[in-house]
């Protein structure tokens, strides 16, 4: 089966307007950020209103960690290509396209030496390319069968598996039962009326095995909102987990430590104000061109090509919309 590709980029997920409306509103509440910027906090505790940064830190009884749910919804070996397509940072052109199998464990390092490569070569490559979407029937081949430097031979989509199983993530609908979420009655319930789905689901779980789907295959087989780059139940897990992450943080989520007096009044600034496109400028110029290319548009979405690059007509820069 042909590799089903996404019209985003690699890190799709920060690029979806849901997630980045859901982070926005963590990190300055409904109060927004250029007021936030200019009057400081509004609120000195609410979340709500003027985000989480500073409001006070909260671990709610229990150490912050990552928790088993949030492992498992982020297992998005689907996003591994088949191929890597490499272009020129300067002129755009085509350079070599490298089966990602050739490119892993012992093999990362000889095509950045042994081709023309740069970083930002490779920071470019990355940047208009397109990743697997986040579906069905859309695991890596190659991860199926994958040699590890240990000399065993690995089955990761088996491997991912077992793993929720064995630690105990409950399977699919209870999973949303717990995240207070309705729960599909039916297979056809479950994939938003995809009749073959449903039938291949049926008969690896049985006639009456709904409630047996696994986590992650269910959360792969329910349909996508419309410009959501995964399922509705792990997005809900992500927005959950990201608060969490931030409340738990003394330096970020504490009411005395975020502020000059931690970070010093430039590292303060810097840390509000610089982004991603600020890092890839400053250690690498070359993209400076290219990032503002771009304009205002968040530096995880895709990146605007250059003439030559749109000459290539692989799938890995032309996934259809």
């Amino acid at each position: 089966m042909a590799k089903i590709y996404t019209v985003e980029w690699t890190p799709a997920i920060l690029a979806h307007p849901a997630l980045q409306i859901g982070m926005a509103a963590n990190w300055w509440g409904i109060v927004g950020e250029k007021l936030t910027k200019m009057l400081g906090r509004i609120s000195k505790s609410s979340d709500i209103i003027s985000g989480i940064l500073g409001s006070g830190a909260e671990h709610d009884g229990a150490p912050y960690s990552l928790t088993e749910e949030f492992v498992s919804v982020y297992r998005m070996h689907s996003l591994v290509p088949d191929n890597i397509a490499f272009f020129s940072a300067s002129s755009g052109k085509h350079i070599k396209t490298i089966p990602v199998p050739d490119s892993t464990f012992d093999k990362a390092q000889p095509p950045l030496h042994e081709n023309p490569f740069t970083l930002p070569d490779a920071f470019y490559s990355f940047g208009i390319k397109h990743p697997g979407a986040i579906t069905h029937n859309n695991y890596p081949s190659f991860l199926r069968n994958l040699p590890t430097p240990d000399g065993q031979t690995r089955d990761l989509g088996t491997v991912d598996i077992l793993r929720d199983r064995e630690r105990g993530v409950p399977r699919y609908c209870a999973f949303r039962r717990h995240l207070r979420m309705s729960v599909p009655k039916t297979f056809e319930d479950l994939t938003g009326g995809d009749a073959a789905l449903a039938g291949e689901l049926r008969e690896a779980y049985g006639e009456d095995g709904l409630e047996r789907v696994d986590a992650l295959v269910g959360s792969h087989a329910e349909p996508v909102i419309p410009g959501f780059g995964f399922s509705k139940t792990a997005f809900r897990v992500f927005i959950l987990m990201a608060s969490r992450r931030l409340k738990a943080d003394r330096f970020i989520g504490g009411h005395g430590e975020w502020s000059e007096g931690t970070y010093t009044k430039v590292g303060f600034w810097w840390v509000q104000n610089s982004g991603m496109k600020d890092v890839l400028g400053r250690h690498f110029p070359e993209l400076g061109a290219l990032l503002e290319r771009n304009g205002g548009r968040n530096v995880f979405a895709p990146w605007v090509k250059m003439e030559e690059s749109d000459k290539y007509r692989g799938v890995e820069t032309n996934a259809p919309a």
